[in-house]
């Protein structure tokens, strides 16, 4: 198995609370959605425990900027002829379309630029005749001050106590570089809660060995996090981590289960020797690949570095990558966003799991 080293240095975190955006919405032609869709479909097993099916889905979006240039912008982006309202209209409703068609109860989107742009999906929803049963009536946006993207959730389910957890770093040589923080997030599932963990780590960019402590780092804040839940009597209540972590599954220390049939778990590494074992749906129980395919394609390779990872009471249903037109051509490798030609989607695909909590 993969061992990584623990982190040994000194954590500084900047928690800070903030409740972004975690309003209603109206939605959505009634067409979109079968009858059981944005229903808490519940079932009882031998037991007679009352369970429920769940499906989320976990996409990176790429860069997805709106038409007003507020000087965060990357350059193709900021002050540009090849960006136009126009084009930003028409990137919208494409993504629309697809959230449409993943039709997941939770989605979450990464690298979305402000709250205006979740703003704008929620009104374009809107245009059509809606029900409330149905549709993403909550959502909830956060980011950095002064970065270009953050990330979204969008629920069929209320949204409550939306925490975002900074890193703040002062050991080291070299500055901090700009990341996104951690969100945390309660989803209301009938009577249960689950706690909904958002990511989005360090890019390779600049070197993956370079960058690699920084994700380190904010590894250690999602470890922490989710370790205090425990020791504040929360460890029985589902835990959905999920995101871009710019890490493939299997380069995240993995260790065989307590019992054997637990299988591969994925171990996320605190500080003070803090361990949280994961289960991870990119993995048997033998340690293989779960699907052919990743959801990000970089210089001939399927990467894996889109996760989920999930705790607690939870059985993962189906699990797998999403590859139909327009996400990913016939070989099912992802059409990434073309600036210049106005063509693609984004350069990662979409993950959509369905769980039972």
């Amino acid at each position: 198995m993969k061992k990584n080293h623990l982190l040994k240095n000194l954590l500084l975190i900047n928690f800070s609370f903030l409740f972004l955006c975690c309003c209603k919405n109206q939605l959505s032609p009634k067409s979109l959605f079968s009858e059981k869709e944005g229903e808490q479909e519940q079932y009882s097993d031998f037991s007679g425990t009352k369970k429920s099916r769940v499906s989320i889905a976990c996409w990176n979006v790429q860069t997805f900027f709106d038409a007003v240039s507020d000087g965060n912008e990357y350059t193709d982006f900021k002050n540009s002829s090849k960006w136009t309202k126009e084009k930003y209209v028409k990137r919208l409703s494409k993504l629309c379309e697809v959230m449409t068609m993943l039709n997941s109860d939770i989605i979450v989107l990464e690298e979305i630029e402000n709250e205006a742009v979740v703003q704008d999906i929620v009104n374009r929803f809107t245009e059509g005749a809606w029900n409330q049963k149905k549709s993403w009536q909550y959502a909830c946006f956060s980011k950095e001050k002064d970065s270009a993207i953050g990330c979204a959730v969008f629920s069929r389910f209320e949204l409550s106590n939306l925490t975002v957890h900074s890193l703040d770093v002062r050991v080291h040589k070299e500055k901090q570089p700009s990341s996104r923080p951690l969100m945390q997030v309660t989803a209301h599932i009938g009577q249960k809660e689950l706690t909904l963990f958002v990511n989005h780590w360090k890019s390779k960019s600049g070197g993956e060995e370079e960058t690699e402590i920084w994700r380190d780092w904010q590894e250690s804040v999602l470890a922490q996090k989710v370790h205090s839940m425990s020791i504040e009597g929360f460890e029985k209540n589902p835990i959905v981590m999920c995101g871009d972590f710019n890490r493939s599954v299997e380069d995240f220390t993995l260790q065989n289960g307590s019992k054997a049939k637990e299988g591969i778990k994925v171990v996320l590494r605190g500080t003070d020797g803090v361990l949280v074992q994961s289960v991870s749906p990119w993995l048997r129980k033998n340690g293989s690949f779960t699907t052919e395919i990743g959801s990000y394609f970089f210089d001939g390779n399927w990467e894996r570095i889109d996760n989920f990872f999930f705790l607690g009471d939870i059985v993962v249903n189906s699990f797998g990558p999403v590859t139909e037109p327009p996400l990913a051509d016939e070989k099912s490798i992802p059409q990434g966003y073309n600036i210049y030609t106005d063509s693609g989607c984004s350069d990662h695909l979409p993950l959509k799991c369905e769980i039972i909590i």
